[in-house]
């Protein structure tokens, strides 16, 4: 996404403000309507008073604000949270199977070298319920969340210009020309 002010045109803007991501999030669990008013061309809320954008930096003259967020502007948004859950979860179950791997070679080294040690298997077991979850929340919690949040970001950062050619398409808009430096455009209207 670009930034917009005066002259200068900057590319390293992320699409979704804080403050959308946290209003999405609420009206995806149904706490939140779909409603207020939001920034025409980046959707961020607006203050009833503002004449130009916090986040995006374009002007309301340009875009008008909206009083809905489009049904496509939310599949863009469901695709990135999919995308970030995917591989956190999937980090997460690396990390459980990682204990029971561990569990599965100290219950061997229990029946084969120490002859079925009750201590060794109450420790083996010991480590595929702590470990498990500890091993689950590094890998997923830790690791996956930084890995899936930027994939998910980077995806979206990637399919946001072909959603501003949609939208504008749609409304009849001249298409704003890309920044330097902007990402490659993919090649598909929204779905």
């Amino acid at each position: 996404m670009t930034r917009h002010v005066g002259a200068e045109v900057t590319a390293d803007l992320p699409v979704f403000s804080p403050r959308l991501d946290e209003v999405m999030a609420a009206m995806i669990k149904g706490e939140a309507p779909n409603a207020g008013r939001f920034c025409g061309y980046c959707y961020t809320p607006l203050p009833r008073a503002a004449t130009v954008c916090p986040h995006c930096g374009t002007a309301t003259d340009d875009y008008a604000p909206v009083d809905r967020l489009p049904r496509e502007f939310g599949q863009l948004y469901r695709r990135m949270r999919r995308r970030e859950s995917l591989i956190v979860n999937s980090f997460a179950f690396a990390g459980l199977g990682l204990g029971v791997l561990i569990f599965i070679a100290l219950v061997a080294v229990a029946v084969y070298l120490m002859d079925a040690s009750l201590w060794m298997l109450g420790f083996a077991t010991l480590v595929l319920l702590v470990g498990g979850r500890v091993f689950a929340g590094i890998l997923g919690g830790w690791i996956g969340d930084d890995i899936g949040y930027r994939y998910a970001r980077r995806k979206l950062a990637e399919e946001w210009p072909a959603y501003e050619r949609w939208r504008d398409e749609q409304a009849g808009r001249a298409p704003r020309a890309p920044a330097a430096g902007a990402a490659p455009q993919a090649e598909h209207a929204p779905r």
